[in-house]
């Protein structure tokens, strides 16, 4: 009996031990924190309780106090003015004289667009308006009006139709619309490519001024008024941050990287750093007033509650 007695002893801390091991994580994440939460509302001595009293005072005034509240987004610098060039006419691509990145000249030729079938078409509608003339010309002389206005009519179609190959022709020739850099259209590979009337096939921005469009999240574009300030930094200058001032909301969301956003427009305060050129990005923040800390985190979560239960409720 004594034997028994010590082998249960010596096997009751075993068999403890591995019951507690045996339970779940969540179990022991709880006991964890039930016993530091004891340690914490019993501390050892006076000392220590007044040093953790003052800290949980100077944390609740912290997160009472008002601070700036600022809203973040994705932010792009974009030309105060944009030209997409694109196809006037069914073709095909010749030859390219830019790439992205150019600096171009206004009227500086960008790319050309195969013209011969313009050509040939071009031939074909002269060959018909000098027939229809000799038509028109024979009619008069035989003083048939009728077949002389049949003429005229045709031959003033067939000018027409030459007109506007003439003018498909200069247009086949993609020109710098002013003075600017290449921002999209790297067609360096697609010689021989064909494109439909209406392609975009490059886009021209201007370097006299600049823009700042901000992608605002669709909960937070009520609070965003124009005239409010912020600053951004770009990706590649992240040492130096530029100040704005909103100028315009768009009034239609946008579906980017699945959720809406709203286009900001802002322009910038000051003069913008050497090298900045279009098609930048950068994070950017809008101050749309002052607000205590926690409630600055709280109302997102607040907000998706409140939407969560009205769609419940209805």
């Amino acid at each position: 009996a004594a034997t028994l007695a010590q082998a249960v002893c010596t096997m009751a801390p075993l068999l403890s031990m591995q019951r507690l091991a045996q339970r779940p994580w969540h179990w022991h994440a709880r006991q964890a924190a039930q016993a530091q939460w004891q340690r914490w509302r019993h501390p050892p001595d006076a000392k220590t309780r007044r040093w953790r009293l003052a800290l949980l005072t100077a944390a609740a005034l912290l997160l009472a106090m008002p601070w700036p509240h600022k809203l973040g987004g994705q932010a792009r610098i974009e030309g105060l003015q944009q030209r997409v060039l694109s196809a006037p006419t069914d073709g095909f691509i010749k030859a390219t004289h830019a790439l992205p990145g150019d600096h171009v000249k206004q009227g500086a030729v960008l790319l050309d667009l195969a013209e011969q079938e313009l050509k040939l078409e071009r031939e074909r509608w002269l060959s018909q308006a000098s027939q229809f003339d000799n038509a028109y010309a024979a009619a008069m002389t035989r003083g048939d009006r009728a077949e002389a206005s049949i003429s005229l009519s045709k031959l003033e179609e067939a000018q027409a139709q030459l007109s506007l190959v003439d003018q498909q022709l200069q247009r086949a020739q993609l020109k710098a619309p002013f003075d600017g850099v290449v921002i999209q259209g790297d067609l360096s590979q697609s010689i021989g490519a064909p494109v439909k009337q209406g392609d975009a096939l490059m886009t021209v921005a201007s370097e006299q001024g600049h823009r700042l469009i901000i992608d605002i999240d669709e909960g937070d574009i009520g609070i965003v008024k124009t005239g409010q300030q912020g600053t951004m930094a770009l990706s590649a200058l992240p040492w130096q941050t530029l100040s704005f001032t909103v100028r315009r909301i768009t009034p239609q969301a946008t579906a980017r990287d699945g959720r809406n956003v709203y286009e900001v427009e802002a322009a910038f305060d000051e003069a913008l750093p050497p090298g900045t050129r279009p098609g930048l990005m950068g994070p950017a923040k809008v101050q749309v007033g002052h607000s205590p800390l926690a409630w600055s985190w709280v109302r997102p979560l607040i907000d998706k509650a409140r939407l969560w239960l009205w769609a419940w409720g209805a």
